[in-house]
């Protein structure tokens, strides 16, 4: 964020993916979810039911708190630093958010989504919520969106930090770590998104920085579609190693910020049912959630110099 901006006038929107705040949210936020499709009544009670499982998305806590400590972090420079939180499905709804900086006198918004990863698939969203917002605001505002930092070296750091603690604390000698990331449709990499390749370059940053000898990349939560998903898919992985004897295997689920439905039921649930129904240990390294390599990574990002400076 340049120094020059007029006090009061420039703030940061942090951007989120959202979740429902409960079951009665669900219609409403799957039908966003699926570009307006209403979700048949099948497809709501599934999701009730996984999110009854998890006992709830923490996501949006989770956001709260990130918002909270990046506008402390930020405070530190720029004292009186705003930082308004949107999100691509649900509340507070980006379109909605954009405008309110407006009437609240922001004229240059600074956003950062809360994935790394640069992804044309994953911003998308985020951009076409910014633009709807920009259109829907009483006054001029300008939103410059900063994407990309899954190789900042406090995103790296975490995940350095938290393989290497639970290596110690749960030692098992031998043991691959896999390092598992969302999958998406095989068809974003046949159109050029730099999704694969981005998640490819973090997994060897990471392993590189936790001195790791024996670690695998795998893909999870491919959808359940009739087309071909980006793989390998982290249970196919986890036999290879098993039947080369590695039983033990430490998921560290880089793709990811923070625990939501992907993390604590896709991996605690699908996963670990898998596992123990094939003879493997499972086991997960905790998620970042709103850990202070997160907030130190996001004010890095929006610190950096504006494209073209």
């Amino acid at each position: 964020m340049s120094g020059t901006e007029e006090a009061g006038t420039s703030a940061v929107l942090l951007m989120g993916y959202g979740s429902p705040n409960g079951a009665a949210d669900l219609p409403a936020y799957l039908t966003e979810v699926l570009h307006g499709r209403p979700p048949s009544p099948e497809m709501v009670a599934e999701y009730v039911r996984r999110y009854d499982r998890i006992g709830g998305s923490p996501q949006n806590r989770i956001l709260a708190s990130l918002r909270t400590k990046l506008e402390r972090r930020l405070d530190r420079e720029r004292p009186g630093t705003r930082v308004f939180l949107g999100v691509k499905h649900g509340h507070p709804a980006l379109r909605d958010v954009v405008p309110e900086a407006a009437r609240a006198g922001v004229r240059h918004l600074v956003a950062v989504p809360l994935s790394p990863y640069a992804s044309t698939w994953i911003s998308e969203p985020y951009q076409d919520g910014v633009a709807e917002g920009i259109r829907a605001s009483p006054t001029p505002i300008r939103v410059e969106v900063r994407l990309g930092w899954h190789l900042d070296p406090n995103w790296v750091g975490y995940w350095r930090r938290a393989i290497r603690d639970e290596l110690a604390r749960d030692p098992a000698p031998g043991s691959p770590v896999l390092l598992s990331a969302h999958s998406l449709p095989a068809r974003m990499r046949a159109r050029g998104d730099p999704y694969p390749e981005l998640l490819e370059a973090t997994s060897a940053a990471i392993a590189r920085a936790a001195q790791l000898e024996r670690w695998s990349f795998a893909f999870q939560s491919a959808g359940n579609t009739t087309e071909e998903w980006l793989g390998p898919d982290l249970t196919n992985v986890m036999v290879d190693w098993a039947a080369r004897g590695a039983r033990d295997p430490l998921i560290a689920s880089f793709g990811f910020v923070f625990d939501h439905l992907e993390v604590l039921y896709d991996l605690d649930v699908v996963v670990r049912e898998f596992a123990e129904q094939h003879g493997i240990r499972y086991r997960r390294v905790p998620m970042p959630n709103d850990a202070d390599e997160v907030v130190e990574a996001l004010a890095a990002r929006v610190a950096a110099p504006p494209v073209g400076r």
